[in-house]
């Protein structure tokens, strides 16, 4: 009989945004097409001011909304519903309310189910709610921690629920060795074991026929300075200044990453004029995976900027199709880049970036798409990723 997972996320592609959380959604595809039975849990934490909060309050007396199937995408079976606080609530308050919405929500899904294990995705805040609902109702749990660990971001309430949450989960995941250290150097007692993230070898492919006719550049990101995303533009500027060739980079992302509707590339076009490299630049606020797949196909090289990556999913989405990277010291991506599969440089140094995309332009060296493709497939490719988890949640 296949084991019952009930997967907490932090966030999930739903009816307003297909592309977040995405990854959680693959991982728990296959995973529910390979052997497990999972079941998704998600609330929607909403703060309101008093008369907003007071009006919907007597609607749910009146009516219960619970829990529905309607907001988050499907396949596997995925529950979302409402956790509404009034926003001027201390935050010990909102953590209790969270909570206990999260039980009652527990209790309706579960009448005719029940997990024999809790999967929260991140710790916060999904490690703190699976904790709660592990304690009242005796089910083990575990945390995969993928975004960036730094504890002294969150209220002091939050960070007690972490480490709380943490060092009394069965097992602890981290994406990469930078990940298991920046959770340890937070003085957290436990082991965290490295789980590499899915990389999906059926949905990118190496396409040889695809080519461009000027050298291209891909990078994806978004307006954070944690992405630095103005060192990118310096180094095309220095680039231009030593390649005899014609070139054109496409920037994808935007800086709405929790709103479609309003995604734009305005913060990156004002970066491009300010470093005279405008002209040389076509801005994607916005793509599908398919018709990310198609750029990553015809370029040449993807640059990733950022000051840290927790995992880095563009980094080896680009290697799945074969395309080697030049990526700075920025932690998760470094567990991926060899010689044979791309370049590192150091962090904010557009001038290495630079030498380094003459370099791949020159063929200096030749890279071959089918090894840098495989290196990704046998670390975190689906079968990878099954063996993985399988030993995760046993």
């Amino acid at each position: 009989m296949s084991k019952k997972i009930l997967v907490i996320p932090s966030w999930y592609p739903n009816a307003g945004n297909e592309l977040g959380g995405s990854f959680f959604r693959e991982q728990a595809q296959l995973l529910n097409d390979n052997g497990f039975d999972i079941k998704i849990l998600f609330g929607i934490e909403k703060e309101l001011k008093l008369f907003k909060y007071l009006k919907i309050k007597l609607k749910s007396v009146l009516k219960r909304n619970g829990v529905n199937r309607n907001y988050l995408m499907q396949d596997p079976e995925a529950y979302s519903f409402y956790i509404y606080h009034y926003k001027k609530w201390p935050k010990k308050w909102k953590l209790k309310k969270s909570k206990q919405s999260y039980q009652a929500a527990f209790k309706t899904i579960t009448a005719h189910w029940k997990p024999e294990l809790i999967h929260a995705q991140c710790s916060a805040n999904a490690g703190i709610y699976s904790h709660a609902l592990s304690t009242s109702n005796n089910i083990p749990f575990v945390i995969t921690e993928h975004q960036t660990f730094i504890l002294n971001y969150y209220n002091k309430k939050v960070q007690k629920g972490i480490k709380e949450a943490i060092e009394n989960a069965s097992k602890i995941g981290a994406v990469s060795y930078h990940q298991q250290r920046s959770i340890l150097m937070n003085s957290m007692d436990c082991n965290p074991e490295i789980i590499w993230n899915l990389m999906d070898e059926n949905k990118f492919k190496i396409n040889a026929n695809q080519a461009n006719s000027k050298f291209t550049i891909v990078t994806i990101t978004y307006s954070q300075l944690i992405k630095d995303t103005e060192t990118f533009f310096k180094s095309l500027e220095a680039f231009q200044t030593i390649s005899k060739d014609d070139f054109e980079s496409i920037i994808i992302g935007n800086a709405a990453f929790n709103n479609g509707s309003k995604a734009n590339s305005t913060y990156f076009e004002a970066l491009a004029k300010k470093y005279n490299v405008l002209d040389k630049c076509k801005f994607y606020p916005q793509l599908s995976r398919t018709e990310i797949n198609s750029k990553l196909q015809t370029c040449d090289v993807f640059v990733s900027t950022s000051i840290a990556e927790t995992y880095g999913v563009a980094v080896r989405e680009a290697m799945l199709c074969g395309k080697p990277v030049i990526a700075t010291k920025s932690g998760g991506v470094e567990d991926s880049i060899t010689a044979e599969t791309g370049m590192l440089v150091n962090i904010k140094d557009a001038e290495a970036i630079a030498q380094s995309l003459l370099k791949i332009k020159n063929k200096q060296p030749v890279f071959n798409p089918k090894n840098i493709r495989s290196y990704i497939i046998k670390q975190s490719g689906r079968a990878a990723f099954i063996k993985t988890m399988t030993d995760f949640y046993n």
